[in-house]
C-alpha cells in the first residue's frame, strides 16, 4: 500500500479533504485489434531470461489496489512490465498536489526525482508480485537515443540541459536526502512532462484503436505504445539500489553521461578488446592513490607506477575520441575535471553546475 498514513494525517493537520470520491474505471475494447500468432515471440517473451511466471499476467483496463486503471502499455524489462495508469481518486491527486506545494523543497533538484505515488502487492497465479505506482514519464534518453536519434547521441545544448538537472537531482540527494543512488545510467534518466494532455490522447487512442496483442490461456502480451516525445523536465528514476546515509558524491558517473548522451557510445567499457582507456584518457594515476592499497596497486601496476600491461594501453586520446563538436574545449575541461584518479579530488555535484562548459 501507499505511504497513507503518514499522507492522511499530515493532509489532516493541514485542513485537507480526504474523501476519495471515484473517477469510474472505463471499458476498453475487447476486439477491433489484430492478433499475433501464438508461436511468435513478442515483447518480453524475447528476453533471453525470460519466465512467465516471474511476471503478472496485466491487462488492457484492469484496475489495481482500487485506484490504478491501467490504459496503455509502454514497455518491459528483464523482470518487470510498464504501464501507463488513471488514477481514479482524484481527490487523493489533489492532496497530494496540495501537499507538494506546501512542503516543497526549496532545492530545485526534487522537482527531478521520480516521485512514487504508491507501492503494494498483488496476486498472480504464480505468487505474489509487487507494483510500484510512479509519477508518470515519458521515454529514457537511451530509448529516446535508440528510438530518434538512431544511437547517434544528442546535440550539445539538449546534452548540457540534462546534466544541468542531473546534477541538481544528484546534489538535492546528497546534500538534502543524504543517499546515493549508485546505479545512474542514461536508461533511468527519463523525460517528465509538463501536463498530462500526451498521456490523455494515448488513452483515448487504445479505446479507439487497440493495440495487437497475443492472446494466451494465462495471459495476453500486448505491444507497447510508442510515445511521440515532447519537451519536459529529467527525472531520475529507479532507486532499487539507493543506498540511504551518507555517501561518496563525488563519482565519475556526471561525465560518463555527457559523453554517453553527447557521442551516442560509452566512454570506457569492460570488454577486453576495447583495451584499457582508463590510463589514456586519464594518464597514470598518482602514486599517492596507488599507496594507499600498495599491494592490491601491485597487481596492476608496478613499483613506479607504470601500468603492468595485463592490456596494452591504446594510443588514442579524448581529443580523438570526441567526434562531435567544433570547439570541444569546455567539454573535455569539464570531462576532464570529473575523472579524476582520486576520488577525494573530484568536484562534487554542486561545484560541477559552476562549470563553464554548463554556462
Amino acid at each position: 500500500m501507499a505511504p497513507s498514513w503518514s499522507l492522511s494525517g499530515l493532509a489532516a493537520k493541514l485542513g485537507l479533504s480526504t474523501a476519495r470520491p471515484d473517477s469510474q474505471p472505463r471499458a476498453f475494447p475487447s476486439e477491433g485489434f489484430d492478433a499475433i500468432g501464438k508461436d511468435q515471440l513478442v515483447e518480453e517473451e524475447t528476453m533471453p531470461e525470460y519466465r512467465s511466471k516471474h511476471f503478472y499476467p496485466a491487462r488492457l483496463g484492469e484496475v489495481f489496489n482500487d485506484r490504478f486503471q491501467t490504459v496503455a502499455k509502454l514497455g518491459y524489462g528483464t523482470s518487470s512490465t510498464t504501464w501507463l495508469a488513471r488514477d481514479l481518486h482524484t481527490a487523493s491527486c489533489r492532496t497530494y498536489n496540495h501537499l507538494n506545494k506546501i512542503l516543497p523543497s526549496h532545492d530545485p533538484g526534487a522537482n527531478n526525482i521520480r516521485k512514487l505515488l504508491g507501492a503494494f502487492e498483488i496476486i498472480g497465479p504464480h505468487g505474489k508480485h509487487i507494483v510500484l505506482a510512479l509519477q508518470g514519464s515519458q521515454m529514457s534518453l537511451r530509448d529516446l537515443d535508440t528510438v530518434f536519434m538512431r544511437g547517434r547521441g544528442f546535440d550539445e545544448e539538449f546534452v548540457k540541459g540534462a546534466i544541468r538537472e542531473l546534477l541538481q537531482a544528484l546534489d538535492f540527494l546528497h546534500t538534502e536526502v543524504q543517499a546515493v543512488h549508485t546505479d545512474v545510467h542514461p536508461g533511468n534518466l527519463l523525460l517528465g512532462l509538463n501536463d498530462d494532455s500526451l498521456f490523455r490522447k494515448m488513452e483515448e487512442n487504445e479505446l479507439g484503436h487497440p493495440v495487437p496483442r497475443k492472446q494466451l490461456a494465462d495471459r495476453t502480451i500486448y505491444l507497447s505504445r510508442l510515445m511521440k516525445p515532447k519537451v519536459g523536465p529529467l527525472l531520475l528514476s529507479d532507486f532499487g539500489e539507493a543506498r540511504l546515509g551518507p555517501g561518496p558524491p563525488r563519482w565519475r558517473y556526471h561525465a560518463y553521461h555527457a559523453w554517453d548522451l553527447l557521442e551516442g557510445k560509452t566512454l570506457f567499457s569492460a570488454r577486453k578488446e576495447d583495451e584499457s582507456f582508463s590510463d589514456a584518457a586519464l594518464g597514470p594515476p598518482p602514486t599517492e592513490l596507488l599507496d594507499r592499497h600498495r599491494n592490491r596497486a601491485l597487481e596492476y601496476w608496478d613499483e613506479n607506477g607504470k601500468w603492468g600491461e595485463l592490456v596494452s594501453i591504446p594510443a588514442k586520446t579524448l581529443e580523438a575520441a570526441e567526434t562531435k563538436l567544433d570547439d570541444k574545449t569546455k567539454f573535455l575541461q569539464f570531462i576532464r575535471r570529473t575523472l579524476t584518479w582520486d576520488p577525494k579530488s573530484r568536484p562534487m555535484a554542486r561545484e560541477l553546475l559552476q562549470d563553464p562548459w554548463l554556462d
